[in-house]
């Protein structure tokens, strides 16, 4: 049984791309298969939350504190960027105030776990990318009303303190319930769970999408790819700001890697969950474009930095046996 599932796990996270796709043509052309995951979009939230806790280990909070620089400017980079580019493009287009809510809310997110499988296919700094996505996730209850608060209150009422308490209980408290449970079980027993975990997050993640295409998959078709593509905007802008801004901090080409990776990645799960406490259902619109886009998006540069970092380490093999050993007398 757990052979299947192993397979199973490996068939999904490879093709996950493809997966999200074809389950947002399902939901589209089949709305009523999603219909049912609309009001328990906060509880499967929870539940791939909870499935981040237990794969959380000791060394990723150690991390934050051996290289607390590192994690420092990955975390800001995230929280500052991400909420002005979206900013900057809702005054931009002069959206709706739904659309414009929605993006900031995209904006405000943290990275998403999605960024840490990027990192290892880039080849990156996978240590340095879970420990910002942890940390930025423990940090959204905080962050992410402050930001919608600030940049989106003018188009809608938010009240910091209701979302804060939401994020908290979608979001710290089965977290909080995973790194319990991985502490009991033993990381034996978890090692050999974590390929059901793989599917029960994918399954999360599919089941939210697919119910705000079912929802909202007429209103998405009329808007076209004016959404598309100011959702790939913002995600794009993530990637090359954060690239930039880590080259000018000095950090190492892993390091810059993952960084521009949690920069420009999006907790999106996250926002359509708060669309369903606290807003009208088109606000989710571009969380839900942007859980396709930074699928794609991520593969893209993740093979790109990989192929960067092959040619790197070819390099530097090269320079070696070109260096003549030293003579031993």
């Amino acid at each position: 049984m757990m052979k299947w599932i192993g397979m199973l796990s490996g068939f999904v996270g490879r093709y996950l791309t493809y997966i999200v796709f074809l389950v947002v043509l399902w939901a589209y052309f089949m709305p009523g298969a999603f219909l049912w995951s609309v009001p328990h979009t906060v509880t499967l939230l929870g539940i791939i939350m909870f499935g981040m806790g237990m794969t959380l280990h000791a060394r990723d909070f150690k991390l934050v504190i051996q290289r607390p620089k590192e994690v420092l400017i990955g975390c800001t980079a995230h929280y500052t960027i991400m909420p002005i580019v979206a900013y900057a493009l809702v005054l931009a287009f002069d959206l709706t105030p739904e659309l414009a809510v929605g993006m900031v809310l995209l904006g405000s997110c943290p990275s998403g776990t999605a960024s840490n499988v990027m990192s290892f296919l880039a080849k990156g700094d996978v240590p340095l990318a879970v420990s910002i996505t942890t940390v930025s996730t423990l940090l959204a209850p905080i962050m992410m009303p402050f930001i919608v608060w600030a940049l989106a209150g003018q188009w809608v009422e938010v009240s910091f303190l209701a979302m804060a308490m939401t994020v908290m209980k979608v979001i710290l408290v089965p977290l909080a319930a995973g790194l319990i449970v991985h502490k009991i079980i033993g990381e034996k027993h978890i090692a050999s769970l974590s390929k059901v975990l793989v599917l029960v997050s994918a399954f999360g993640v599919l089941t939210i999408v697919g119910g705000v295409i079912a929802v909202n998959g007429a209103k998405i078709l009329e808007l076209g790819f004016f959404m598309v593509l100011i959702v790939l905007a913002h995600n794009l802008f993530g990637f090359g700001i954060g690239y930039f801004v880590t080259g000018k901090l000095g950090l190492g080409q892993r390091q810059r890697h993952s960084v521009t990776l949690e920069v420009g990645m999006q907790n999106d799960a996250l926002a359509i969950s708060l669309v369903s406490v606290f807003f009208a259902p088109a606000v989710a619109i571009p969380a839900a474009i942007g859980a396709a886009i930074h699928q794609v998006t991520g593969s893209i540069l993740a093979g790109i930095f990989a192929r960067r970092m092959d040619a790197i380490e070819a390099r530097k093999a090269a320079v070696a046996e070109a260096v003549p050993a030293p003579a031993h007398h």
